[in-house]
């Protein structure tokens, strides 16, 4: 049975001529797990495999996440996190170019912030070195920032991912 069973998917596009977005992919916690099992099935679940270039999963073209090789990623390449760090994280992501218009604001505040808030554990995607990236499209995405909030509350998982490309 696995542990992570996959819910639903929102995105908050931007639409600044930034080309930034946030994906959020929503899991159920099936089982009761700690922290670093959790990570690790989730690195493995298929779902997990995303380049984030628009093409989906690259399941068929090898394993991959945003411009990382899977094999490179383990549990330890993520650093748990405050609620504070969480939100300073994409709130600075954010405001890189210039204050975020409203509707983005409300967006963020509607569909990421409260799942931080609501976290009972946040993970955080360390800065990985370059041996990391997949050589084929690494270098595509600009910024890559990842977070991984478990809420045992309501039994779920959520991967927020803020990126550009």
């Amino acid at each position: 049975m696995e542990q992570l069973a996959f819910a639903s998917t929102t995105l908050v596009n931007f639409k600044d001529r930034t080309y930034r977005w946030v994906d959020v992919k929503h899991f159920r916690l099936t089982a009761p797990q700690d922290d670093e099992p959790l990570l690790t099935a989730l690195l493995s679940h298929q779902l997990y495999r995303n380049d984030y270039l628009g093409s989906g999963s690259r399941e068929d073209d090898g394993p991959v996440h945003g411009p990382y090789r899977l094999d490179a990623l383990s549990a330890a390449s993520f650093e748990e996190v405050d609620q504070e760090t969480a939100c300073a994280t994409i709130r600075t992501w954010a405001g890189r170019y210039a204050d975020l218009p409203e509707t983005i604001a409300h967006d963020l505040e509607a569909e990421v912030y409260p799942l931080i808030r609501a976290a009972t554990s946040r993970y955080r995607l360390r800065t990985l070195d370059e041996a990391a990236r997949d050589d084929d499209l690494g270098w595509i995405l600009g910024e890559f920032h990842e977070l991984i909030l478990i809420d045992r509350n309501q039994d779920s998982l959520a991967v927020v991912v803020a990126s550009d490309d």
